[in-house]
């Protein structure tokens, strides 16, 4: 099996834990995920070289040594998919510009625009016929470092770190 990789900003959070287990998403999705599990996807790469693998590495560490702390403030829900069973079921942050500026230096020539998302649950359990939870995320997350993560689609965790660039110089 082929390995998968993506960058992404870790969101494992303690409030964010909390209102996903409030909603108990278990009920009207498939896959659920576990909060280590949460994260923010700048940009999805897929299968690597270890060519490509080691030109990322250095591409990352450059972007995050010129890269700042900053905060996310988590105000909204996402949902792609159908209203009455959206097959993505996510939290969405405000607008802040230093994450955009940031996933543009991830990916200057973006195929899809930017939509910011932590994704909670996906796959609308067929059988279920309620609509999904409404409630407003309150919270925020301090975004401090990026990571290249490696898909386990078997696994658990399904993410997990291959790299992790801290922001700020050495």
């Amino acid at each position: 099996m082929q390995k998968h990789y993506f960058i992404a900003i870790p969101a494992a959070d303690e409030t964010l834990t909390r209102f996903a287990a409030h909603l108990a998403l278990g009920r009207y999705y498939k896959t659920v995920y576990e909060s280590g599990e949460y994260h923010l996807t700048l940009r999805f790469l897929g299968t690597l070289t270890e060519d490509e693998l080691r030109i990322w590495r250095r591409q990352l560490t450059e972007i995050a040594q010129m890269t700042s702390a900053f905060t996310l403030k988590l105000d909204h829900l996402e949902r792609f998919g159908l209203a009455e069973r959206p097959r993505v079921f996510a939290v969405g942050p405000a607008y802040e510009e230093k994450l955009f500026q940031l996933a543009r230096r991830i990916d200057p020539d973006p195929v899809k625009p930017f939509v910011p998302h932590i994704t909670l649950a996906k796959k609308w359990n067929q059988e279920v016929s309620l609509y999904p939870p409404e409630s407003t995320p309150v919270g925020s997350l301090i975004v401090k470092e990026i990571v290249l993560y490696q898909i386990y689609p078997d696994g658990q965790p399904r993410y997990q770190a291959d790299t992790r660039f801290p922001f700020g110089k050495k």
